[in-house]
């Protein structure tokens, strides 16, 4: 940030140096650049806009006001001027003239702010209107304005005998009506003595056009992109606040963070310094966050996936910024979504990962004047991936699938806590064959056998008793012939059937590509899900019922099964990748 005491007298020797070099404040081009600069990339109002935040967050200001104005349009509310007003040191008049122009900045490539370029000011505001003023004024000094506008531009106003552009001087002005008015109501004392207003006019590339729409994005893009550096300055639209969001919802206080009973967790964050290439010696910093988000988080029924009217005002977060978070200095720039073979799809956006870079990384980066996009060097992919991010992305995902699939589990369930399978196979066991008794008494041994085990595990886990724990467990069983469990088993069987008192419980193992890619994976359903558990009961049942040469073969058999399905899975994975789950599209706002 600026300091306040020298900006003025840095903007003195930076004009000075202009002059003794003979600069005659032209455009250095004609009519043609600035046409083309009003289609420089921004990718909504809210990107533009970030442009002259961050000067006004350069120039030291406490608070910055965006101000949305309708001057008796008579289109529904359409928004016609849009005023940047902020409290910051403010510039000399020649400074003024300056800073319209492309490149003009009294901070030239410095690495130690987010402005660097000097292009924000002019490309920002003729990206959204064809008119924009600039007033300023120091601690003191009278207010001046500089005028630029388009179509003056093109009647040659501007021009001078030598045909070239210039920027008209600075002069003495008072603000516009309608931001005298918001500073009368909204300033200490209702006086602007310093600061800077920018007043854009002549309104034609709006991507939101009505106050309302526009005020709400642009609530939402600022509470994002300036999350990080709210304890600086404050940020207002049309007076109401902007509060921060953090993308990662880690932190207390902030929108959104407490919506609900759901909590994003955070991972142990990573520093790394960047070093020089051939000397080695550091020339800058990344810092990397991460949060891990439950599969209910973005739902407001809890019951029920996050889809259509069941997305809570989380949802559009997630959803917008699915993929690595870049920011730079702590103001986030873009979502990356596409790194080496990695996509991130739908199911990712319950996972954060933000990479904050230091400016004097800027060419690891790619940073454009534009700061709106990055291009990060396979250097720092590789450094990144060194420290672990990669694999914590791997982890997070593996761990996603794990606890969806346990969600959708408890969502298959009906009023009285049995799944659809479960009912399914109580049906045919009353119509089928009556079991010999010597193989239902053997059956019956092995059962309560099991359960005895069962209760000696729950015991030790527990502190209980072995009969309490016995007790615990039977009544969970009364009255369900069949029920379907789950438990994790890295590298075992994708199921087992065994008998457990009366029970015949299917085991689940949610390790297993089967469970977290069919079973339940992105593309399944209630049903699906039902009809697999059937097809695997039904396999159960003969196992159990069958001779011990039967029992034996399917001992053998079940886990090469196993280790043949989650080869051929992977392989289907590798093939397929995407038809299941689509990646999100480009695109998106940051």
């Amino acid at each position: 940030m600026a300091n306040k005491s020298t900006a003025v007298d840095r903007q003195k020797a930076y004009v000075a140096a202009l002059e003794k070099k003979n600069f005659r404040f032209g455009l250095t081009v004609g009519t043609a650049f600035v046409r083309g600069i009003r289609d420089i990339g921004y990718k909504h109002t809210g990107t533009a806009l970030d442009e002259l935040i961050d000067n006004s967050y350069e120039a030291g200001a406490s608070n910055i006001h965006i101000v949305l104005h309708d001057e008796g349009s008579g289109r529904m509310n359409n928004c016609t001027q849009i005023a940047v007003i902020d409290d910051g040191s403010g510039m000399i008049p020649e400074m003024i003239r300056v800073a319209m122009l492309w490149g003009g900045t009294d901070r030239e490539n410095s690495r130690t702010g987010i402005g660097r370029f000097g292009y924000g000011l002019p490309s920002a505001s003729v990206s959204q209107g064809r008119r924009f003023e600039v007033y300023s004024a120091t601690e003191g000094s009278n207010l001046y304005r500089c005028v630029i506008d388009l179509g003056e531009i093109e009647g040659g106003k501007y021009t001078n005998a030598e045909a070239e552009i210039m920027v008209p001087e600075a002069k003495p002005a008072t603000l516009p009506r309608f931001v005298q008015d918001y500073i009368k109501d909204r300033f200490p004392a209702g006086k602007f003595t310093k600061g800077t207003v920018v007043v854009i006019d002549k309104l034609d590339k709006l991507t939101w056009k009505s106050i309302n729409p526009l005020a709400d994005n642009l609530m939402e893009h600022f509470g994002v992109v300036y999350h990080r550096l709210r304890s600086r300055f404050e940020l207002f639209v049309n007076g109401k606040r902007v509060d921060p969001i953090d993308p990662l919802f880690l932190t207390p206080g902030y929108r959104w963070y407490d919506l609900d009973a759901d909590r994003a967790k955070a991972l142990d964050p990573l520093q790394i310094d960047i070093k020089h290439k051939e000397t080695r010696a550091v020339i800058g910093r990344i810092v990397v966050r991460f949060s891990y988000m439950p599969p209910t988080f973005g739902s407001i029924d809890k019951s029920k996936d996050a889809s259509g009217k069941n997305q809570n005002l989380r949802f559009h977060i997630l959803k917008e910024y699915n993929g690595f978070i870049i920011a730079r200095m702590g103001r986030i720039i873009e979502v990356v979504r596409h790194y080496g073979t990695t996509t991130f799809v739908n199911n990712d956006r319950y996972i954060k990962i933000e990479v904050d870079f230091d400016a004097s990384l800027d060419e690891e980066f790619n940073v454009p004047t534009s700061k709106q996009r990055v291009d990060v060097s396979e250097r720092i992919w590789e450094i990144l991936k060194e420290h672990g991010v990669e694999k914590a992305l791997e982890q997070l995902r593996r761990k996603f699938k794990e606890e969806k699939a346990a969600v959708a589990g408890e969502q298959d369930k009906d009023e009285t806590g049995k799944r659809a399978s479960e009912r399914a196979m109580e049906e045919v066991a009353r119509l089928g064959k009556i079991v010999p008794p010597p193989v239902a008494e053997k059956q019956a041994e092995q059962g309560h056998k099991r359960l005895v085990q069962e209760a000696d595990k729950r015991a030790a886990e527990t502190g209980k008793t072995t009969d309490q724990a016995q007790r615990e467990i039977e009544a969970e069983l009364a009255g369900r012939p069949y029920k379907a469990a789950k438990r994790s088993i890295p590298g075992g069987a994708f199921f087992e059937v065994e008998q457990i008192g009366g029970t015949k419980v299917l085991w689940l193992n949610t390790a297993s590509r089967f469970f977290q890619e069919v079973h339940s994976g992105p593309a399944s359903t209630p049903a699906v899900r039902a009809a697999l558990e059937i097809l695997l009961f039904s396999i159960g049942d003969r196992v159990m019922e069958g001779r011990d040469e039967v029992k034996a073969f399917y001992a053998y058999e079940i886990p090469e099964w196993s280790r043949k399905l989650e080869y051929a899975l992977a392989h289907l994975a590798q093939t397929i990748a995407g038809q299941q789950d689509e990646p999100e599209p480009s695109g998106a706002i940051a």
